[in-house]
């Protein structure tokens, strides 16, 4: 099977070129996107001995990976591996992480530091705890659980490349909506665990912060989407606990008068319509998403018989 790796980089002229050569011990051909660098990115990639497609301006992480599995359907490349060129992704584990595609257990492999035994013991623990919340919001629009949704390093088979047509996310968020839209196909996934460094890499909160925001965002938005049953079921616990606090608050505050006060009365019955609006929406809605599915369905295998 032809294997290659792609590596989509801004301005990463510090690690590139021994991300680059380390990688090219494990596949057969290393793209790098360089995706409208200002410093000496592009130069030193291709010194290191990759292929090297530029945008011209900066398109986002998504457009990156956009490009790079344009890429490998032209150059008919079986295995893609995906890893960051900051230095993060050690590629001596592409071994490990395409094992479960050849061996046929899996359609693609997600590297998880949550997997490993050394995987959190650099990642600083607001990464962890951004992490954490923005995986278990993925895990929402999935058919089952993800630990660490947000890792960059992952190798994908080439039936899968069709089920990313699709995309439209251009940031960081695009693991989330990779995953999302594979599972959706019903490819296999599986977690592998791989280590994680963050040395000299910059682990401040500010920029953590705003990104894990626009992931979650993400997340909610493909929950919506393809899970709207559990989206409005979750929903509905806010207006729920607006009437819990509404009651207790009520009881504490008038402790000698056995119905609540008309205005928070009032509260109450308006957070119980909205909850059973929500619920209603929800059910609505997934059996519009599971009507329209079977009706693609039927109309692509309608098609493949004139075909």
């Amino acid at each position: 099977m032809k294997i290659a790796a792609a590596i989509p980089a801004w301005n990463e002229q510090k690690a590139i070129s021994s991300v680059v050569l380390l990688t090219k011990e494990h596949v057969d051909k290393v793209l790098v996107v360089n995706d409208g660098s200002a410093d000496r990115t592009e130069m030193l990639a291709r010194m290191a001995g990759a292929e090297v497609i530029s945008h011209k301006e900066s398109r986002g992480k998504g457009g990156g990976i956009a490009t790079a599995l344009k890429w490998a359907r032209d150059s008919d490349v079986d295995i893609l591996v995906l890893l960051d060129g900051d230095g993060q992704h050690d590629p001596a584990a592409i071994p490990t992480l395409i094992e479960p595609i050849l061996k046929g257990e899996a359609d693609i492999t997600i590297g998880s530091r949550w997997h490993h035994d050394k995987g959190l013991k650099e990642m600083p623990f607001h990464r962890i705890m951004g992490n954490w919340v923005l995986s278990t919001a993925t895990s929402m629009s999935l058919s089952r659980k993800i630990k660490d949704s947000q890792s960059g390093y992952r190798a994908i088979h080439r039936r899968t490349f069709d089920s990313f047509s699709g995309a439209m996310e251009t940031g960081f968020a695009v693991e989330s909506e990779m995953i999302t839209l594979a599972d959706k196909d019903g490819h296999r996934w599986k977690e592998v665990g791989i280590p994680a460094s963050y040395e000299e890499l910059d682990t401040s909160t500010h920029g953590s912060f705003y990104h894990g925001l626009s992931v979650l965002g993400k997340a909610m938005r493909l929950m919506r989407m393809y899970q709207p049953a559990r989206f409005f079921l979750a929903m509905s616990l806010i207006p729920m606990i607006m009437a819990g606090i509404v009651v207790v608050y009520s009881r504490i505050t008038y402790p000698d008068v056995n119905l609540l006060p008309v205005g928070s009365m009032y509260i109450v019955v308006t957070m119980v319509v909205l909850m059973n609006y929500l619920w209603f929406c929800g059910i609505m809605l997934a059996g519009v998403n599971r009507t329209a599915d079977r009706m693609l369905r039927m109309i692509i295998r309608s098609g493949e018989k004139d075909g």
